[in-house]
């Protein structure tokens, strides 16, 4: 049984791999060539443009990585049914119910690749694309690292720990040159982009060194202008989109500290905490198809199938996502909703192949 559960595994393993590579094929040559039409604008070259389109690449395939296991399992699975390997499997012994355990098992596998896709290398590749994408537009002196964000602006030189959604700073510092030396440091907690054009600074620190000694100012608010350009902040700031669950969790919890709205974060952090869990609905969806009615269908009409139902699930999440956001309806609820309708409907179908 291990045998065949490896090659089950290493069929349907390979039918996902080519579409998730086809896939995003497709999607980074989009990506470059809108890219493309930004080059020429301030530092902007065509080797940015293609660096910028690599980075990208964690963040499709964590977007793509349903469909593509929808896909990918009825391209292997059905290409064992064409070739009257799983008919040869039934009828030597081996139940629907081991192939599915099987199955399942890569599913749980993919699920946690998923998982730390979204967490871990996806954020920060795109975070890191963002800015120096925006960077590069702009002609700034900069610098990412782990102490964050570095720019210059006039006679400032501006370091930002984390650049939140929504116009709004963690952890800022800057330095006022006089000539070559540091005349003024100032320090703040956090800072949000007001209408009227200026930053608010909140829990700031000013220091002014001196051969004299240090003089210490500190204020609970501070209005300043030219810490970040807008223009520049659209472009660098993390959407909720591209940020991990802690992130999230964290941003929430700020925002909510501080009384201002936040449900479209508790949305993205729903939706994010149950999208691998769709890994393992399209495995279970795609067994129907291979067992059930449609086995006899070529391979070009099960990437058909796979594709409109891929599409469906899409647009259901999305649909359910603003309705949630619209109507006030319970994140948990609008995140879980796509994923029990699609296991409902595989838990129907299979019931019909047994």
């Amino acid at each position: 049984m291990r045998l065949l559960d490896r090659y089950l595994i290493r069929s349907m393993a390979g039918g996902i791999g080519v579409v998730l590579l086809v896939l995003l094929a497709l999607f980074s040559f989009i990506t470059f060539a809108n890219e493309l039409g930004r080059v020429g604008r301030g530092d902007y070259g065509v080797w940015d443009a293609l660096a910028y389109t690599v980075a990208m690449l964690p963040g499709q395939a964590y977007q793509l990585f349903p469909a593509s296991v929808l896909i990918g399992t009825l391209m292997g699975l059905g290409g064992l049914a064409a070739h009257s390997e799983l008919t040869a499997m039934r009828a030597a012994g081996v139940s629907l119910h081991a192939i599915l355990r099987a199955l399942l098992g890569l599913g749980l596998v993919l699920m946690l690749l998923m998982f730390a896709l979204g967490e871990w290398l996806a954020p920060q590749a795109e975070r890191h694309a963002q800015t120096q994408r925006s960077l590069a537009l702009n002609n700034k002196m900069s610098l990412q690292s782990a102490t964050g964000l570095w720019l210059r602006e006039g006679d400032d030189i501006i370091n930002i720990r984390e650049i939140l959604p929504g116009g709004r700073l963690r952890g800022v510092t800057v330095y006022h040159l006089d000539g070559v030396r540091i005349d003024q440091v100032l320090k703040a907690r956090s800072a949000r982009f007001e209408p009227s054009g200026r930053w608010r600074l909140q829990q700031v620190e000013q220091v002014w060194p001196g051969t004299g000694g240090m003089r210490i100012e500190r204020h609970a608010q501070l209005l300043r202008e030219g810490l970040l350009s807008p223009e520049l902040l659209g472009v660098v700031s993390t959407e909720a989109g591209a940020m991990s669950l802690w992130e999230l969790y964290r941003y929430v919890d700020f925002l909510r500290a501080n009384g201002l709205e936040s449900a479209a974060y508790r949305q993205a952090f729903w939706m994010k905490l149950v999208s691998p869990l769709s890994i393992m609905v399209m495995v279970i969806l795609a067994l129907p198809f291979v067992f059930g009615s449609l086995r006899t269908l070529s391979a070009g009409h099960r990437v058909l199938i796979g594709t409109l139902v891929g599409i469906g699930f899409y647009l259901l999440n999305q649909i359910l996502n603003y309705a949630g956001l619209v109507f006030g309806l319970a994140p948990v609820a609008t995140a879980l909703a796509p994923l029990l309708l699609f296991l409902l409907l595989a838990m129907r179908l299979l019931r019909r192949v047994y």
